[in-house]
């Protein structure tokens, strides 16, 4: 798409709300990210294919009346897959709603990431009472973890939402996976410059990162003291307890700058 088609498509999704993002293929195909959501409820479908066919529709009519004739899709409609491939390999033409975009993109990452988690190749027998071994999360971790995506999915601020969700993905990936598989968790990925640190360091933004950098070392420790346990006490509440880590940790506060130099202290001042 040459650039003036880049910028009527652009000022055709500024006319339309509902328009979260939107991409072009390198055959020219379009792929529109809306505001609905990607994993309606059963009870919501009906209304969620209404409102997604509407908004479609209108973007649709709008760019053929400005010329551009490209093919079309919604990603909503889409398999979690094909979103995360447009996502990742096509290129971007237009983004209006920066915060929903993340929100839509972190419910793919972790979506993929539990079914990913959910088929592991199969390992031994697991000891009675332990945490699953033929899955990195048992089916009733899956189900306990989706009803809980409102909670992570609505943390504030941003920051901390997208390092809860990074968090998670490790614990799956480098916990979870590995037990699976009969394996050790990876430790070592918790030390001060191990796999985990530099994950949550590149989620902050650099001029906010001395800010963040208590919140990340109580998650290391937390974590820490989990991994120590016992395999005999790895059971199902151990990962649920794992999942709840980052997520019990508040928002930092903020350090004030000190405003000149410290006041002087008499002899009878107490320190």
């Amino acid at each position: 798409m040459r650039g003036a088609a880049a910028d009527g498509l652009a000022l055709v999704c500024r006319h339309h709300p509902d328009v979260v993002a939107a991409w072009e293929a390198p055959d020219g195909t379009l792929a529109l990210l809306l505001r609905q959501t990607l994993l309606p409820l059963c009870e919501e479908r009906g209304r969620w294919y209404h409102e997604t066919r509407r908004a479609a529709r209108a973007v649709g009519a709008e760019l053929r009346a400005a010329g551009i004739n490209a093919e079309m899709t919604v990603l909503q409609w889409r398999p979690l897959d094909d979103v995360a491939t447009v996502l990742t390999g096509w290129t971007r033409r237009y983004l209006g709603d920066v915060g929903r975009f993340a929100q839509l993109r972190d419910i793919i990452a972790t979506r993929l990431a539990d079914r990913e988690a959910a088929e592991p190749p199969p390992s031994p027998p697991r000891p009675p009472g332990t945490a699953p071994a033929g899955r990195a999360i048992s089916p009733v971790l899956l189900d306990w973890y989706r009803e809980m995506s409102p909670c992570w999915l609505g943390v504030e601020p941003r920051v901390r939402r997208r390092l809860i969700l990074k968090t998670h993905r490790w614990i799956v990936d480098r916990v979870l996976a590995p037990i699976a598989r009969g394996e050790r968790p990876s430790a070592a990925d918790l030390a001060p410059t191990g796999r985990l640190v530099w994950s949550l360091i590149r989620v902050v933004p650099a001029p906010d990162l001395d800010v963040w950098k208590p919140w990340i070392r109580l998650v290391l420790a937390d974590l820490t003291r989990a991994l120590a346990w016992p395999p005999t006490r790895r059971t199902e509440t151990w990962v649920r307890w794992l999942f709840f880590i980052p997520y019990s940790i508040p928002v930092p506060r903020k350090r004030v700058a000190r405003q000149g130099p410290p006041p002087t202290r008499g002899h009878g001042d107490v320190a």
